[in-house]
């Protein structure tokens, strides 16, 4: 497959198994989101790794989030908000990470850090990796801020779920460019 086919192909893949990522893996993962477009050569993103009893924390925090938030909210749903955390063997969190830049303002930098993310995202996804970016309320509350032991300025851009397809993997849909283009 060739480099296009595989970006033309690339799809979210909701549900991976065990094993998660190796170390070569996670190099070549990093390496990939390192790669993105970033003017000023800022770099302002940083990367959590969350496997084994990181993940049981993340949706701890999670749940604590959603338990304070809401009122009204069952058991049920506490427990299958902890449970979202452990969907994947590995997650790696993707950190935005502000630079004070006279010329490069946030919002520059904030799409950057989400380069990065995307560029992880499909990394996996040449590498044979099963992936999916998720987010959510609970993963920007300050809970989850606490448990990742974000400075006060950063704040996450992507939780991305890694580990081995759990099946095929489904076609591309098809969308026409056009309809997305718009010509002056």
């Amino acid at each position: 497959m060739s480099s296009i086919e595989a970006l033309l192909s690339r799809v979210s893949v909701p549900r991976v198994l065990e094993p998660g990522v190796t170390s070569v893996e996670l190099d070549l993962l990093l390496r990939a989101g390192l790669r993105a477009c970033d003017h000023g050569r800022l770099k302002p993103y940083r990367f959590i790794l969350l496997e084994g009893k990181a993940r049981e924390r993340l949706g701890e925090a999670m749940s604590d989030y959603l338990h304070g938030d809401l009122v009204d909210v069952s058991e049920d749903a506490i427990e299958a908000t902890k449970n979202k955390a452990l969907r994947a063997p590995t997650l790696l969190s993707v950190i935005f990470c502000p630079q004070d830049h006279d010329k490069i303002p946030e919002p520059e930098q904030l799409v950057t850090a989400g380069c990065a993310a995307q560029l992880i995202v499909t990394a996996a996804h040449m590498l044979g990796i099963g992936a999916i970016w998720r987010t959510g309320n609970a993963i920007y509350s300050g809970e989850v801020s606490r448990m990742l032991e974000l400075d006060e300025n950063e704040q996450v851009v992507a939780m991305i779920y890694l580990g081995r397809p759990a099946g095929h993997l489904p076609s591309p849909p098809e969308v026409d460019p056009e309809a997305f283009l718009q010509r002056l």
